[in-house]
């Protein structure tokens, strides 16, 4: 289990993974103690996603689906793995659906209306059309 994500350096600490002992408090009339420390593990190769399919770890690759949605495949069984939706959030940003639509911001609607019609021609030439110049 995920003890610990360091996401400015791409390390996560793993329970049980990784482990370090170390001697603490050893004096001369003291032996000490010995404890154990995880030390973290770099996200990009050290770590496997867990397959739903058989619960065993794999590599993945990024595929789209038929709806044009970019999903987790993985390599093994070609089975998708969702990504969580705590993923999309950060401390800055949260999902779409926290953030009410305020009197200021651009309505979805606006942003989904097509208002360039592409056109070839030069600059001049539109100009000479918007003045109905010859």
């Amino acid at each position: 289990m995920v003890s610990q994500i360091i996401e400015e350096r791409n390390w996560v600490v793993v329970e049980g993974l990784n482990v370090h002992y170390r001697w603490i408090g050893k004096t001369d009339d003291y032996p000490g103690t010995v404890i154990q420390s995880e030390a973290p593990l770099l996200v990009t190769n050290e770590v496997a996603l867990v397959d739903p399919s058989d619960d065993k770890g794999t590599k993945v690759e990024w595929r789209f689906t038929e709806q044009g949605e970019k999903v987790r495949v993985s390599k093994r069984t070609g089975h998708i793995i969702p990504v969580p939706i705590s993923a999309s959030e950060t401390i800055d940003f949260k999902a779409k659906a926290g953030y009410p639509e305020q009197e200021k911001d651009t309505r979805a609607a606006d942003m989904s209306e097509h208002t360039y019609i592409p056109q070839s021609k030069t600059f001049e030439m539109d100009l000479m059309e918007h003045y109905r110049l010859e």
